[in-house]
C-alpha cells in the first residue's frame, strides 16, 4: 500500500515539474514591459525590429482559426518557423533582454521602384512587396 502511494506521489511530481517547465519555457516574459506595439519582427539574421505601418494592419486583422493566411507567431526568437527560415513575429515580450529592438521608421513596406524592366520588357512604376 505505502509503494502505491510512493509510485502514485511521484507521477504527481512529473507531471507538476512538466507543467513547471512549460510554463517557465514557454509564457514567462523574456523582458520588462515596454511601450510599442505588442509584437516585432525577427530577421533572418536574428536582429529584431519594430513592425511597419502595414504589417501591424496585418497582425490587427480577425482571422479565422483555420485560416491559412493568418500570421505566424513564434514562440522563441531563435525558433524556425514552418518555412524553416527565423525571421518572422514574435511577441515582444519573448524577445530575451540582451537582445536589441531596432526602430524603425513608421512608413508602408510597399516600395516604389521608378523605371524598372519587368520580365516582358514594360518599364514603369512597379510596387514590390515581401512575401508573408
Amino acid at each position: 500500500m505505502s509503494i502505491l502511494f510512493i509510485l502514485i506521489g511521484a507521477v504527481i511530481g512529473i507531471i507538476i515539474l512538466g507543467i513547471g517547465i512549460v510554463y517557465l519555457r514557454y509564457f514567462i516574459p523574456l523582458r520588462p514591459q515596454e511601450n510599442g506595439f505588442e509584437y516585432v519582427y525577427v530577421n533572418s539574421d536574428g536582429t529584431v525590429r519594430e513592425l511597419y505601418d502595414d504589417e501591424i494592419e496585418y497582425l490587427n486583422e480577425k482571422f479565422n482559426p483555420t485560416d491559412s493566411a493568418r500570421p505566424y507567431i513564434k514562440s522563441r526568437c531563435k525558433s524556425l518557423a514552418p518555412d524553416q527560415k527565423m525571421s518572422g513575429f514574435i511577441q515582444r515580450k519573448r524577445v530575451p533582454r540582451k537582445v536589441e529592438i531596432k526602430n524603425v521608421v513608421r512608413q508602408s513596406i510597399i516600395k516604389k521602384t521608378e523605371h524598372e524592366v519587368d520580365e516582358t520588357g514594360a518599364s514603369g512604376i512597379f510596387t514590390k512587396s515581401p512575401n508573408f
